[in-house]
């Protein structure tokens, strides 16, 4: 996903990256402190006022690099609600879709 894309995506559905921003925070997920300054002021007043700057560091030092992830057999987006999940829980970076079919040929392997 582009940059600009992700941008419009957090900014559409900011409750869910809220809510996924927040998951990072309470998880002690975020090392740089410049990154979990901008996070909290997210959390705390939304993703509308960040400034350009900000948007460059949130996106390019804090998302981009390990905290955000499309699926990785569909290419697909990943709902902000399941991106812990296919990041550090599943480790696998799918989508719910795909972990489901996944799961299920597994399944089927071992019948």
């Amino acid at each position: 996903m582009l940059r600009e894309e992700l941008k419009q995506k957090i900014i559409s559905e900011s409750t869910e990256c809220i809510a996924y921003l927040t998951e990072l925070v309470n998880s002690n997920r975020i090392y740089d402190g410049e990154v979990l300054a901008i996070i909290i002021d997210v959390i705390k007043n939304g993703p509308d006022q960040l400034t350009n700057s900000q948007w460059n560091v949130l996106l390019d030092k804090g998302l981009l690099p390990d905290f955000y992830v499309e699926c990785d057999r569909c290419e697909d987006t990943i709902p902000w609600s399941e991106m812990y999940r296919a990041i550090f829980i599943a480790r696998d970076h799918y989508c719910p879709f795909c972990r489901y079919i996944e799961n299920k040929e597994n399944t089927r392997l071992l019948d």
